[in-house]
């Protein structure tokens, strides 16, 4: 595990790297830029693939906060490598199979704005053995203000039951059709409209399942929090 982690480091320094995100004029004080980077990774011996893009986080003139939330970042990274080369070593002890596995990560930034910060990634995982297309997908949120991740319980109120009430509306979004299990509610980004869930094949089961659902703002009045009031 510590050679993995070493490994990983090696190619955040040496890998490819692209400018993607341009400031927002308000953000001023907690000035976030988001910088692309990622790393291609052929292992001939434990035949497998890593195809590896993620964020690299500058804040301006605040290296304690660039370093935290960068940190946060390599440990997704992290336990999303260390998953897959774990399984890739289950599979071929269970199935003795020899092909090509590999690991795709990706994100997309989905808010960056007021020192609000909100991420998703996308995990795509084929081990050779096995049919189907593995799809897991994780969100990161922080306040760079406050600095703390958010949960969703920050965003409503403490004396009511949200969670079944923000899961109706969200299966009235959906519309027929298609069965959202209630964990949807663990993976979730902010946007300037609302907050968006993320769905995926263990989420929602149905052809026209969409790859996230939206629940806006005005659709949750009454809910919020004092604190989520303040991203409407």
């Amino acid at each position: 595990m510590r050679f993995l982690f070493v490994f990983i480091l090696l190619y955040f320094n040496t890998s490819f790297k692209q400018t993607s995100f341009v400031l927002n004029n308000a953000l001023l004080e907690q000035s976030i830029e988001i910088e692309k980077q990622g790393f291609n990774k052929l292992n001939s011996s434990l035949h497998y693939e890593l195809n590896v893009s993620y964020p690299k986080v500058k804040c301006s003139g605040k290296v304690d906060l660039e370093h935290k939330i960068n940190l946060d970042i390599q440990n997704i990274l992290f336990m999303a490598i260390n998953d897959f080369r774990a399984k890739i070593t289950s599979v071929k002890a269970e199935k003795g199979a020899i092909g090509l596995s590999y690991l795709n990560l990706d994100y997309n930034v989905f808010h960056n704005n007021n020192g609000i910060l909100s991420i998703s990634f996308k995990k795509d995982t084929y081990y050779n053995g096995i049919d189907d297309i593995d799809i897991k997908k994780l969100a990161y949120n922080y306040d760079a203000t406050n600095k703390r991740k958010i949960q969703l319980s920050d965003l409503f109120k403490g004396d009511i039951d949200y969670k079944d009430q923000l899961f109706d509306i969200i299966k009235d979004n959906l519309g027929h059709g298609k069965k959202v299990k209630k964990d949807v509610l663990n993976s979730f980004c902010i946007q300037e409209e609302g907050i968006v869930f993320l769905l995926d094949k263990t989420r929602c089961k149905g052809k026209e399942c969409p790859d996230n659902v939206m629940v806006k703002w005005g659709q949750m009045s009454g809910l919020l929090s004092e604190y989520g009031e303040g991203f409407k």
